[in-house]
């Protein structure tokens, strides 16, 4: 007799998350992260093994945000030793965000911080850490936002 796991797992965002057999269901959720220079904005909508969703990015003197780059990606399993929800995102041209040099497949990861969902995404970033500039790959992460809901 196989045996089914069944676990289901309710955030404080307006994002739902139910695992039946590595299945993820969610709402259209809005993550966002203000940086010095620049905000990022990502609805992302996971159903089943699928995600899709827009990214949006702009300075903060720039006139508007605009809809957004559109993108599809599915869940793929969690790499040995880490934790969350890994996605593989695929976008119909060229990434609208830095990527880690030599990177062939764009991964964006979701974990759980202070009992909600965050989005991570690997981006490459100038650091200033340090007496010479340098370029480094970190994961950029963005918080759900309260005040945004997802297109419906």
């Amino acid at each position: 007799m196989k045996m089914c796991r069944f676990i289901f797992v309710t955030l404080t965002t307006p994002l739902t998350f139910c695992f039946v057999s590595g299945h993820a269901f969610a709402d259209p959720t809005t993550f966002k992260n203000a940086g010095l220079k620049e905000e990022t904005i990502v609805v992302l909508e996971v159903t089943g093994k699928t995600a899709t969703g827009t990214f949006a990015s702009h300075e903060y003197d720039a006139d508007s945000a605009g809809s957004g780059t559109p993108f599809t990606g599915k869940v793929i399993p969690t790499p040995k030793g880490k934790t969350g929800i890994y996605l593989e995102v695929n976008f119909a041209g060229d990434p609208p965000h830095k990527v880690p040099p030599k990177s062939k497949t764009l991964i964006w990861f979701l974990k759980i911080v202070n009992h909600r969902a965050h989005l991570f995404i690997p981006m490459e970033e100038r650091s200033y850490e340090g007496k010479v500039p340098r370029w480094v790959v970190s994961n950029v992460e963005l918080e759900p936002d309260d005040d945004a809901k997802g297109p419906r």
